[in-house]
C-alpha cells in the first residue's frame, strides 16, 4: 500500500504557531477554533502570498510547532507497517529544512519526503491512500480510485464523506480503517 501523509495540519500543528506569529505581529487574538474554512486568511484581509509569508515565519520557529496528536511517532509507525509511507507536502520550498528538522526531532518514520507545488498536484501522484486535511485535495480526488482519509480539522468540516472520502479524527482511526479495508488493492 502506498500512503501519502500531509505535514501541515495532519502531523504538525503549524497553524498553532502561525496564529502565535499573527497575533504577536498584529495585536489580534485569533484562536484555532475560529479557523473554520480553508481560505480563512481572506477574512484577515490579506492575500495568499502574505498568508504564506506568515506560515513561513511559523516554520522558522519549527521547534515550537507541536505534533497534532500525542504519540504521533508510534501512530505513524503503525501506518508504515501497512506499506510505504511518504510525507507529501505543498509547503514552501524555502522552509523545507525546518520541516525536515521537525520530522527528525519528533523521530517521524517515513520513506520519502515529497514536495509538490500545489495541494491539488498530490492527486496525480501514484498513492493508494492520502491522509490529508485539504478540501482542495478532496475535490481533486473525487472521481479517482484513490482513498482520501480527511483528517478532521475546523477548516474542512463542511466536506462530506463520499465513496472514496472518509473522515478520520486521528491516525489510529486511519490505521483501523485501512486494516479493515480487505478488498483494497495496493500497488506496493
Amino acid at each position: 500500500m502506498l500512503i501519502a501523509v500531509d505535514l501541515d495540519g495532519v502531523i504538525a500543528n503549524s497553524l498553532k504557531v502561525l496564529l502565535d506569529v499573527w497575533n504577536e505581529e498584529t495585536g489580534q487574538n485569533i484562536r484555532f477554533e475560529e479557523i473554520d474554512e480553508w481560505f480563512f486568511w481572506k477574512r484577515l484581509n490579506i492575500d495568499e502570498k502574505t498568508f504564506l509569508k506568515f506560515l513561513n515565519r511559523a516554520w522558522i520557529r519549527w521547534t515550537e510547532i507541536p505534533p497534532t496528536e500525542d504519540k504521533i511517532r508510534e501512530k505513524l509507525f503503525k501506518l508504515r507497517s501497512l506499506g510505504r509511507l511518504d510525507i507529501v507536502t505543498a509547503r514552501s520550498k524555502e522552509t523545507e529544512i525546518y520541516a525536515l528538522n521537525w520530522l527528525a526531532k519528533h523521530e517521524i518514520p517515513y520513506d520519502n519526503y515529497v514536495w509538490v507545488k500545489d495541494t491539488e498536484d498530490k492527486a496525480v501522484l501514484e498513492y493508494d491512500v492520502y491522509i490529508d486535511d485539504s478540501p482542495l485535495l478532496a475535490r481533486a480526488l473525487k472521481d479517482k480510485e484513490k482513498i482520501l482519509l480527511i483528517y478532521d480539522q475546523p477548516w474542512n468540516r463542511e466536506l462530506d464523506e463520499g465513496k472514496n472520502i472518509k473522515r478520520i479524527k486521528d491516525l489510529d482511526e486511519a490505521y483501523q480503517y485501512l486494516i479493515n479495508k480487505k478488498h483494497f488493492k495496493s500497488r506496493y
